[in-house]
């Protein structure tokens, strides 16, 4: 990088300030862990799905495939905006190559009417794909959102559903702190609510994740045993849940208890939300987001009404993906707002997941909870 030079034509070469910490930024990370991948390699520790792995595939993936290839560099062009609310800061990013997914048909005729593109038969032909656990596929995602993005569908063609998939999230985290999983609800973002899948990125790029130290602070307990529990993300701006656990069986216990107290969906899939996870030190993160409606009613307003805004476990973590310029351009923090008080259960709801959960027969200690301002509102 120390001998590259800039001409005065090139389109790099009078960058903002900005951009150029953004690059800087983007660059360093990418540097980062591809380190950390030669050090647990030196260290004998390249094991099933760890990080060195992880980004080997990837890096091979995008020797071979091009498009996909300048996709990820043009990643680094992406713009983003910061929109500050009073509790955390969200950001929007404008990236046109989102669009079909956000713009994605999810009924059922259409989905009749496609091929499957998560099915091996029907995928590019230049995607590698790499089996996990005898039961997922790890996918370079060909339309990112982040410099590093997989895809990891079921081998099976099976509905979107949470239940199976779940233990993977925790054990892919286990494994590597360096690794978020993200899952789409059938009505909650996915684009192939037909074929179960999971995604994965790089820890610590959502705002969620940015701002979590200080969220920590403030969270309300609903059933706590120990240091693992379920509990109110009390300053977050969309109704939220997290889970805390050290291990991969009581976290999947604790999912239960909460999945069975969510209202059900009116298709009787399975109750709408997100779900972020992630490992912090030794311990296990599972925010859980329900939801309650798919999307917001600014994506199929008319004129300058509409937004062409379509949540998914990423933009419900803070990072609103915009395809369109003009809406990057105007979207503003209380817009965003107003779209996850839309789409999150209502406080009234959240009061009796709430109630629900600590009814439950367990040996976990409850709480005498009640939502506290500002949720309350």
């Amino acid at each position: 990088a120390s001998l590259c030079r800039r001409w005065g034509g090139n389109s790099d070469a009078a960058l903002s300030v900005d951009k150029i910490n953004a690059n800087n930024l983007y660059k360093d990370r990418l540097r980062t862990i591809e380190l950390k991948a030669r050090q647990r390699v030196q260290q004998g520790r390249d094991d099933s799905l760890t990080l060195s792995s992880i980004i080997r595939f990837f890096q091979r993936q995008l020797q071979t495939w091009p498009e996909t290839r300048q996709r990820y560099r043009d990643l680094q062009q992406v713009e983003t905006r910061e929109l500050v609310t009073d509790n955390i800061t969200l950001q929007a990013q404008w990236n046109p190559a989102r669009i079909g997914s956000t713009g994605a048909k999810i009924d059922p005729k259409s989905i009749a009417e496609r091929p499957c593109f998560l099915c091996a038969k029907n995928r590019p032909q230049q995607q590698m794909h790499r089996v996990v656990d005898g039961k997922y596929e790890l996918l370079v995602n060909p339309f990112p959102i982040l410099p590093v993005h997989f895809t990891l569908p079921t081998l099976k063609h099976q509905p979107q559903r949470i239940l199976p998939m779940y233990g993977e999230m925790l054990k892919v985290a286990e494994q590597n702190k360096d690794v978020t999983l993200l899952y789409n609800g059938p009505h909650c973002g996915a684009s192939a609510p037909d074929h179960a899948h999971l995604q994965s990125v790089g820890t610590g790029y959502l705002p969620l994740q940015q701002a979590w130290q200080r969220l920590s602070r403030n969270l309300v307990e609903v059933v706590k045993d120990d240091d693992n529990g379920i509990f109110l993300v009390a300053d977050y701006p969309a109704a939220a849940f997290v889970i805390r656990s050290h291990n991969q069986s009581v976290g999947e216990r604790l999912f239960r208890r909460l999945y069975d107290a969510l209202p059900p969906a009116d298709d009787d899939t399975e109750p709408m939300m997100n779900v972020i996870v992630w490992r912090v030190d030794d311990v296990l993160l599972s925010v859980v987001l329900p939801r309650r409606k798919h999307r917001p009613a600014c994506y199929t307003a008319e004129g300058d009404a509409q937004y062409i805004i379509s949540p998914g476990a990423v933009d419900m973590g803070g990072l609103i993906i915009t395809p369109r310029e003009q809406d990057f351009r105007r979207v503003t923090p209380e817009l965003i707002l107003g779209i996850y008080r839309e789409l999150s259960l209502t406080p009234e709801q959240m009061q009796q997941v709430i109630e629900r959960v600590k009814s439950e027969k367990s040996k976990l200690q409850t709480s005498n909870f009640k939502l506290p301002a500002p949720f309350a509102r």
